[in-house]
């Protein structure tokens, strides 16, 4: 499994992550992340890339 990490402090809740991964990340009721999970299956490294990517406050990691 691939652990993936959010920085709360530096997340702008976007929504760009709960878009490309909705099984991971959604934006809750009150406008703020919520990380679902916190490690994803190997084959889908790549989707995790484009979510690490196009994070625009680099907040998405892996580890």
């Amino acid at each position: 499994m691939i652990k993936v990490t959010v920085d709360f402090d530096r997340c702008d809740a976007n929504g760009t992550c709960a878009a490309l991964m909705p099984d991971v990340f959604r934006i809750g009721d009150e406008g703020l992340l919520e990380q679902l999970t916190t490690e994803v299956d190997p084959g889908r490294e790549a989707e995790l890339e484009e979510v690490i990517v196009c994070c625009p406050v680099g907040a998405i990691a892996r580890g």
